[in-house]
């Protein structure tokens, strides 16, 4: 009877579970504790609320946090946050480097908000730091991939892992599509706010983005399209506000997009970032598939406290128009927030008045820099300027601190840059004490940069090597080479770096690799290439990241020059061999912290010859050039922006005189002005191989 009792009460339990989930889907919404509620772990509970179908999901307040792993949700959700609800990460879990607390891949139609005050998404950033975690920056709040209509309202998140938000794709060519975050609050995130990888119509509103710290690029947002099938297209952003981020507020690298789907369009309206390390930072790469039409606006907008202001990268010319408008740039001297210390550093404590201090110093770029970088082979450019003002209280600083760099190796130049820039100097106590507008044309940035008036001196070309056209230059610079003493010393490199030597067949090579830690920037996983004179590429085993140096033995199987590829982060790769294995001086060869003397040869019958040196206001390198007699032709003291040198041209024919063949010498020594760090060195109109 007991057991006839027990079956009774356990159907008419199953009834009124069942009754309740049907009027729950009847009735369109859900309490998430309808499924039930673990104080210790809530997983389960809010999945099955999520995956019984209906539409909208209330997690609703409980006596503490929804405590969950990875939560994935589907399409047609409304999934909403009552007032002062937590879903916090579980201690312990998202051990896997892609977890995320939130998860929709090829979703549509999902909304996630919070109502009231208070509803937060928070992970255990801090805990991913150390061991038993492996190190990523993945484990992102919200990680929407390949979907579209989405809707993110209302929330705080904070402390993730990875991003905040992150858009990005799990279906290649598939940006996520009409995606809307608004009055969403990400905070003391591990990687970014918010990261975009591509996106087809994305609105952010009455957002602030904030004390981002961790694995860099730590920005308030960063749009980086991973591949070269992606895009940014129709992003719109008001009064979204980017503060005290480690990294930029604003940050734009779209190194990898080509030209794809539709025009590259991006617009800020009434948006801010304050004190951050840069304030609206945006790298492109040119190339004829990369000139990516479009408009880029940045209207009624502030860039203040910012170490970098605004810096704009490889922006071609004939691209996306870049309209400013209405734009103010506040440099640190002049926020008063950081001049009177009401300034909170990266690990959320105040700062010191030294630290202050050392903030609020006014750089070159502390304003605009346009910047050409050692791989740019077209012209810069495309920029208008309306009612935009820099403001600056550095008695030091330059007057006008709006910079044209042309830091290319193939002297790329500037054009279509117009409007007007007014230059504002503060005193002491905040009055205003000069102001000037400068008006800009190509006349004029040309008389404000005469250095973009410098000859263009073409750069060899690689690919001709192994042609049978230069087999008499290539077997002169065999001879020169193979009967030199070997240098065993090398160049320490940055980001990457490529090398040459000439090998017979069954010849045997070999060299050392090591790579060395700059700053708090990890060591990575370096790969290396080899590209044989017939074309075929042979993979090397990779280096580790660590700092043991590593040997490397090649055997040729077949006659000429060989390339050596190296491909690494900012940590630095230091390449030692007593074979003549040369670096490549072009397009650019990023040099960090090397001096010493060395040697580059020119054959017979070179036409021309030149040198550019790159440095920055901060980190500077003096060069000097010998010629193969011993005269010194050339010294470029304290570069900063741009140092350049090239061979003299005879008045009477136009033409430069032909330089004298042999071992011409390259002296880099420490500056006397700033300090010894990066810089880059490019050598043009001959074979660019140094060692």
């Amino acid at each position: 009877m007991r057991l006839f009792q027990g079956t009774l009460a356990f159907v008419a339990g199953l009834a009124f579970a069942s009754f309740a989930s049907i009027s729950a889907i009847a009735d369109d919404s859900v309490n998430a504790s309808s499924f039930g509620y673990n104080a210790e772990d809530a997983t389960e509970c809010l999945q099955k609320a999520i995956d019984s179908g209906v539409k909208t999901v209330v997690v609703d307040k409980q006596t503490g946090p929804w405590i969950v792993r990875p939560i994935t949700l589907r399409s047609d959700l409304e999934l909403v946050l009552q007032e002062g609800t937590e879903i916090v990460a579980k201690q312990g879990e998202f051990r896997s480097k892609g977890e995320c607390l939130l998860r929709a891949s090829q979703a549509s139609n999902v909304t996630i908000r919070g109502e009231g005050k208070g509803a937060t998404l928070r992970m255990r950033k801090r805990d991913y730091w150390n061991e038993p975690y492996e190190k990523s920056e993945w484990r992102h709040g919200v990680s929407l991939l390949s979907s579209e209509n989405v809707a993110i309202e209302n929330l705080t998140i904070a402390e993730t892992g990875g991003d905040g938000i992150y858009l990005g794709v799990s279906q290649p060519g598939v940006p996520c599509r009409n995606i809307t975050i608004k009055n969403v609050d990400c905070v003391a995130n591990n990687r970014q706010g918010i990261s975009v990888i591509s996106v087809d119509g994305l609105l952010i509103e009455d957002c602030l983005l904030r004390d981002t710290v961790g694995t860099p690029p730590a920005a308030g947002i960063d749009f980086e399209p991973n591949r070269d099938d992606e895009q940014i297209t129709n992003v719109v952003m008001r009064r979204v506000k980017a503060i005290d981020n480690k990294g930029s507020g604003f940050d734009f690298y779209l190194y990898n997009l080509k030209n794809f789907g539709e025009d590259l369009s991006i617009t800020m309206e009434d948006c801010q970032a304050v004190r951050n390390n840069g304030g609206f930072i945006f790298t492109a790469r040119d190339g004829e598939d990369r000139i990516m039409p479009g408009k880029i606006e940045v209207v009624d907008s502030d860039f203040i406290g910012n170490f970098i202001g605004v810096a704009i990268r490889s922006k071609w010319a004939d691209g996306a128009p870049f309209a400013f408008k209405n734009v103010r740039i506040v440099t640190p001297s002049a926020d008063k927030a950081v001049k009177y210390g009401d300034y909170v550093d990266y690990n959320f404590s105040v700062q010191t008045n030294e630290a202050v201090e050392k903030w609020a110093q006014t750089t070159v770029d502390s304003g605009v820099s346009l910047i050409a970088v050692g791989t740019d082979v077209d012209v810069n450019g495309g920029f208008s300027f309306e009612n935009v003002e820099i403001i600056d209280a550095c008695a030091d600083a330059p007057d006008f601190l709006f910079l044209l760099r042309d830091a290319s190796s193939e002297v790329v130049g500037f054009d279509k840059i117009n409007g007007s820039v007014k230059s504002t100097k503060l005193d002491e106590t905040g009055t205003v004490k000069t102001s000037s507008v400068v008006e800009l044309n190509d006349q004029k940035l040309y008389e404000l940069f005469p250095q973009l008036n410098m000859r263009k001196v073409e750069g060899f070309d690689f690919k001709t090597l192994n042609d049978s056209a230069f087999k008499d230059q290539s077997a002169e610079l065999i001879d020169a080479w193979s009967g030199n003493a070997a240098k065993k010393q090398g160049f320490r490199t940055r980001g990457g770096a490529t090398y040459y030597f000439y090998a017979a067949s069954g010849e045997t090579f070999s060299w050392t690799l090591q790579q060395r830690k700059i700053g708090n920037y990890p060591l990575s996983n370096v790969g290396a290439v080899i590209k044989t004179p017939s074309g075929k590429e042979i993979a090397l085993d990779s280096m580790p990241d660590d700092a043991i140096p590593k040997a490397y033995e090649f055997k040729a199987e077949e006659d000429g020059w060989f390339r050596l590829e190296l491909a690494f982060g900012a940590s630095t790769v230091e390449l030692t061999s007593d074979d003549p294995i040369l670096t490549a001086a072009r397009p650019s060869l990023d040099v960090c912290g090397n001096v010493g003397t060395f040697r580059f040869y020119v054959p017979n019958g070179s036409k021309d010859l030149g040198l550019r040196v790159v440095g920055s206001p901060s980190e500077r390198v003096t060069a000097t050039i010998v010629d193969p007699d011993g005269k010194q032709v050339e010294k470029l003291e304290n570069v900063s922006a741009l140092g350049s040198w090239s061979i003299d041209v005879d008045e009477t024919t136009g033409l430069p005189v032909a330089p004298k063949p042999g071992f011409w010498t390259l002296k880099l020594e420490r500056p006397t002005v700033g300090v010894l760090e990066d810089y880059i060195v490019t050598i043009l109109g001959v074979p660019a191989l140094i060692r």
